[in-house]
């Protein structure tokens, strides 16, 4: 396969690959990051350039991460060891002017947060450093730290949005075994909004299918060009809407994407192996519970016509509250809290940080 190639404005007019930030965001799963970022060595794209970001970790993550690149990245890497100010920067010059001299195999940069900012906050650092950079990427992939790229990922969903120019592409999610699709959707977000009572999704297209439109791409490798970030950012002052703090968020943003006139496209040759939200304790945790069901709310309010958003309070409501009586039942106390408090806080207009966030993630996100 031919590599994806593009001319450049503040380049000579010669053939080139895009560059592309790969921006992985770590929670105390230094492991897990460790697992990504040894996936990216084996990528079949040589214009990349890999940025973590420490989201507030206190069990020395950072610098197992670091460790793990002195260590593995060869004897001529260069690694970027950033506060978050100096990250909003674009960097320090000559650190950059040595990343964008080495291989991508053997370039890193580390952004340390003082505090977690949560997937939003998190990801609108590494975006802003990516886009900031004196060398600003034409890409940026958002990738989950629990999840692994195949060698031809990165290059096949490059080809995709060059040929179309789509402007959002994501891979098929699979399982972390890699037998199974976890995420190749399509809908309405009418479906979305009112699942279960209605089809969320549409079934994958047959084979022979190359690629095809989805209402949002998943937020966990998501290969994102530049004028789609700008242009929301333009729109709503920040890259991901950092009110919804996680989950729900690549719904939002690939709305407002779409209301700009870009596409989001689910590409059949590109996969990503992912092991399911290690770091938040996956579905129904009560992180899950809690920052899905208050979103839901949040942006029912902004993105359904008047006439569904009533509809969708008459049905919500009572679903919110069985699932409530569901986890008590099933003595899955910290769930029933979190459903109600998700439920409240969305009526209230609550967003950022759960103030119970800390406990409910007690046990997770260990590195």
């Amino acid at each position: 396969m031919n590599q994806p190639e593009v001319e450049h404005p503040d380049m000579p007019r010669d053939r080139r690959q895009p560059k592309v930030a790969v921006c992985v965001l770590n929670w105390k799963r230094w492991r897990d990051t460790v697992e990504c970022l040894e996936s990216l060595q084996h990528l079949k794209y040589s214009n990349y350039l890999s940025a973590v970001v420490d989201n507030g970790s206190a069990d020395g993550s950072a610098d197992k991460i670091k460790a793990w690149a002195e260590e593995n990245l060869g004897p001529s890497h260069v690694i970027a060891d950033y506060s978050r100010e100096a990250a909003l920067r674009g960097g320090e010059a000559a650190t950059e002017a040595a990343l964008d001299a080495a291989p991508s195999r053997s370039r890193l940069v580390l952004i340390r947060n003082e505090e977690n900012l949560g997937y939003t906050g998190g990801n609108n650092v590494s975006i802003a450093y990516a886009l900031h950079r004196n060398v600003s990427a034409d890409y940026v992939f958002l990738l989950n730290n629990d999840a692994a790229m195949d060698p031809d990922c990165l290059a096949r969903l490059l080809e995709t949005d060059q040929s179309t120019g789509a402007g959002i592409v994501g891979p098929l999610i699979m399982n972390g075994g890699g037998d199974r699709i976890e995420f190749a959707r399509s809908g309405t977000l009418r479906g979305l909004f009112f699942a279960p009572l209605l089809k969320a999704y549409t079934p994958m297209p047959e084979a022979g299918v190359a690629f095809w439109d989805s209402l949002f791409v998943h937020g966990g490798a998501m290969l994102v060009r530049k004028a789609v970030l700008e242009a929301v950012q333009a729109t709503q002052r920040a890259y991901l809407d950092e009110r919804l703090y996680l989950y729900w968020d690549e719904v939002a943003f690939c709305h407002a994407a779409r209301k700009q006139g870009f596409k989001c496209l689910i590409v059949r040759a590109a996969t990503v192996r992912h092991k399911v939200e290690r770091t938040s304790g996956g579905y129904q945790s009560p992180v899950w519970y809690y920052y899905s069901g208050r979103n839901r709310v949040l942006l029912a309010h902004e993105l359904l016509a008047p006439g569904w958003r009533i509809l969708f309070h008459c049905v919500h409501i009572p679903l919110r509250l069985a699932s409530v009586f569901k986890n008590l039942k099933a003595r899955r106390f910290a769930s029933a809290r979190a459903v109600l408090w998700g439920l409240i806080d969305g009526y209230r207009g609550v967003t950022g940080r759960w103030k119970d966030h800390d406990q409910a993630t007690r046990g997770y996100g260990q590195g």
